[in-house]
């Protein structure tokens, strides 16, 4: 009766039995002593227990978890260090007097804090008077259309490499190999902030960029001040 009882268990589909033990977590609880018993052979010919298998898979999990918190810890640094360099520009940014010094500000700021190795701000509504001949202030044409068009209708920011075409556009003989690219204006974005790095993995597109955001809101309403109704 046990050799037939045997026959038909062994008999048993292997999904059969997955199954069952999915139905039935507890099986194992009522059969301890059978878990020290099974074996699992290794790769090299070893045999361990189900025991052992189930710890180094325990272990192997605690380790993934251990990796992703420190991940997740060392990005929430970075986030806070990020945060006061914004801080600390902001505050510098409000205190400007006037237009030219709001943009010396900035620039020496960005490339100060944000370690940039160029910044470029491009303004495409054209104001009256003498600050039309500032270099931010450049025609929305048909190049720069075609350059950032999906940027400034995703009104979202972008980090990474950049076409070369928009690398000669904003940093001719700069050599920069990675960049962030910030839409300007509100609601709707007229221009743009860049910030361009010769280290190509400086800016990724890995990169968080709620913070980034964040900046450029605040430059567009600061730059309302003498810009109107940028």
């Amino acid at each position: 009766m046990s050799s037939q009882h045997s026959l038909q268990i062994d008999e048993l589909p292997e999904q059969s039995i997955v199954e069952y033990l999915r139905r039935h977590p507890n099986f194992f609880m009522q059969y301890e002593t059978l878990l020290a018993e099974m074996v699992i052979p290794q790769s090299r010919g070893n045999m361990v227990s189900l025991v052992e298998r189930q710890m180094v898979v325990l272990r192997d999990e605690n380790q993934q978890l251990q990796r992703k918190l420190s991940n997740l810890i060392e990005m929430a640094q970075r986030n806070e260090l990020l945060n006061q360099r914004i801080q600390r520009f902001v505050v510098n940014l409000s205190g400007a007097g006037s237009l030219d010094e709001f943009f010396t500000v900035l620039y020496e700021n960005l490339l100060a804090e944000f370690n940039s190795d160029a910044v470029v701000v491009r303004l495409f509504e054209l104001p009256a008077g003498n600050l039309a001949g500032r270099k931010e202030f450049v025609e929305y044409d048909a190049q720069v259309f075609s350059l950032f068009e999906s940027l400034l209708s995703s009104s979202k920011p972008f980090c990474g490499r950049l076409a070369q075409a928009q690398i000669d556009y904003l940093f001719p003989n700069e050599n920069i190999t990675s960049a962030a690219l910030i839409p300007l204006g509100i609601p709707k974005p007229q221009g743009i902030l860049a910030m361009g790095s010769r280290d190509i993995a400086r800016f990724h597109a890995g990169m968080g960029t709620d913070l980034i955001q964040y900046m450029g809101e605040v430059i567009s309403q600061l730059l309302k001040r003498w810009l109107k109704p940028f």
